[in-house]
């Protein structure tokens, strides 16, 4: 019996999910040549492809998954938080802002983008996107976290210490 591409991403994600990415990617990739144009067997690849450091090729599946289905917010993400990883920030800029467009009520998404504002110095653009995270998802506390430090970075001492008193009750301090 020969394997489906969707038994073989099971089994990819079955394995990525052990660690074994290696093996994952060997499943992905046989997948993907019964169903090239499977954008979600690109993206599985692009995860098990960065969480072994490999960002060119994490990259390059991603730009795959989103020529297979070009309005997924998940890879528009990875691709921004795979890019700004890779110091190509005008390009994880502009996946942030095409993920924002179809899904401009993601928290995720506002806050990776607020990572890459932050990284940037650009603490105020930070700040809003932080905030818009926070205000999409409240319990989202590495928005929380990174919000804090914005403000510190912005010399906004009350504020900083309003979310340092909220993750010290959520015990995540």
């Amino acid at each position: 019996m020969e394997d489906s591409a969707a038994y073989l991403n099971d089994t990819a994600v079955v394995l990525a999910a052990k660690g074994q990415h290696k093996e994952a990617i060997a499943c992905l990739k046989k997948a993907l040549r019964l169903e090239p144009k499977n954008s979600i067997l690109w993206f599985n690849l692009a995860l098990s492809s960065r969480a072994l450091g490999r960002l060119e090729e994490a990259r390059n599946a991603l730009l795959e998954a989103a020529k297979a289905n070009p309005l997924d917010v998940d890879t528009l993400d990875t691709l921004g938080v795979v890019l700004h990883e890779m110091g190509e920030d005008s390009g994880a800029e502009r996946s942030y802002r095409l993920a924002l467009e179809l899904s401009p009520g993601s928290g995720r998404v506002w806050n990776n983008y607020g990572v890459l504002q932050f990284g940037q110095s650009r603490f105020d653009d930070a700040r809003k996107s932080f905030e818009k995270a926070v205000a999409l998802v409240p319990d989202f506390d590495d928005a929380l976290y990174n919000l804090r430090d914005t403000y510190e970075a912005l010399g906004r001492v009350d504020d900083m210490k309003k979310c340092a008193d909220i993750l010290i009750r959520r015990g995540v301090h």
